[in-house]
């Protein structure tokens, strides 16, 4: 399906049938967010980055802040754009490879993208804290169950670089792990989106959340602005069933396995474990596995890491991803594993594992 701007460029117009309209700073950055990320689909893409094995509650995570500089003459301003935060975070273009250069960590989703549907089914909080010159609204919150997903806004009177700010706390969850994404959308002023997730089996029907901030970290110099913006709210849980998926692949020392897969009306997560052999431990500094996933229907879902937990020093994990709305019509998802074995004094080595069919129950 092609999207709006797609759509656009097919149409002939006359400027002189447009009529302006005021819309807000947000709608303006999505659309200089939009028309950057066209200009730069041909470039090459940078490889990602070695990703931190586990992330825990209490800890700051690190969220970059992107500034957009490009130039617009003044009827850019008055393009009507949704006002929506999750689908200004919702890059359709996301997992292990591209299908078309194997050196990019880019693949090309069929499809819609991850958050595409969540601001549908989420609650609108629009609580606002300001302190030392910063002020920090949660705009939406969705909850699974499992996964708590908010988005928040940033005006500050100084510029916040690179921030990073703490996972909430959600009452009932004892390991929580989560990852976020801030982007600078105008001069000091932010928009930004986060998960945490239960890395227990405990499923929840409401997250009582609180979220006490008590400081924005910059990673890049370790500075810390002190505040404090603290908040407490509740968020019931979507409808969500829960199949239970036993199955695994193995290569080169290193077993996946599927856990289980949950569903929900906007979205779907895979639990799943890396069981590391000896041999394969002696030989790297420390192993990541991605996945990647596409269903019967040549459907490629985009996703978003949960975080991780393990015992310290050890390379057996438990993991979780949140992938995009399911196909109705989808009978089988193929999930491939993308395992990179880190060593930090070469190159580190990547290879693809089996695939791994589930059969999907209605």
């Amino acid at each position: 399906m092609k999207d709006i701007y797609e759509l656009l460029n097919e149409i002939d117009l006359d400027e002189n049938e447009f009529v302006e309209m005021e819309v807000n700073e947000l709608e303006t950055a999505k659309v200089k967010n939009a028309l950057k990320k066209s200009i730069n689909e041909k470039k090459k893409w940078k490889s990602k980055s070695w990703r931190k094995n586990i992330i825990a509650a209490s800890i700051f995570v690190c969220i970059s802040a992107t500034t957009i500089g490009l130039t617009f003459p003044s009827y850019a301003k008055n393009i009507p754009v949704i006002d929506n935060i999750f689908r200004f975070f919702d890059h359709k273009k996301t997992g292990p490879y591209d299908k078309r250069n194997e050196k990019s960590d880019i693949s090309i989703v069929k499809g819609n993208g991850l958050y595409y549907d969540y601001k549908k089914f989420s609650n609108t909080i629009n609580l606002t804290k300001e302190s030392n010159g910063i002020k920090f609204t949660i705009n939406d919150a969705v909850f699974d169950g499992k996964t708590v997903t908010l988005t928040y806004s940033i005006e500050s009177n100084q510029n916040l670089g690179n921030i990073g700010i703490p996972l909430p706390k959600i009452k009932g969850m004892q390991a929580i792990g989560g990852s976020g994404e801030t982007k600078k959308i105008d001069s000091n002023k932010y928009v930004g989106i986060l998960t945490a997730s239960n890395m227990e089996d405990t499923k929840l029907d409401v997250a009582d959340i609180h979220w006490n901030i008590e400081g924005m970290k910059n990673p890049e110099n370790g500075t810390v602005i002190k505040g404090s913006w603290n908040f407490a709210f509740k968020v019931d849980a979507t409808d969500s069933k829960i199949q239970i998926a036993v199955s695994s692949a193995e290569k080169n020392g290193v077993k996946v396995n599927i856990k289980k897969i949950t569903f929900n009306p906007m979205s779907f997560t895979v639990y799943y474990d890396q069981e590391v052999s000896e041999m394969t431990k002696k030989k790297s500094d420390g192993v990541y596995v991605e996945l990647e996933i596409k269903d019967d229907l040549g459907n490629l879902y985009s996703g978003r890491d949960n975080g991780g937990m393990g015992k310290e020093g050890s390379y057996n994990i438990s993991w979780s991803k949140t992938f995009g709305k399911l196909d109705s019509n989808a009978k089988e998802l193929i999930i491939t594993p993308h395992i990179t074995l880190k060593d930090y004094h070469s190159n580190d080595y990547a290879f693809v594992s089996n695939e791994i069919h589930i059969k999907l129950k209605k």
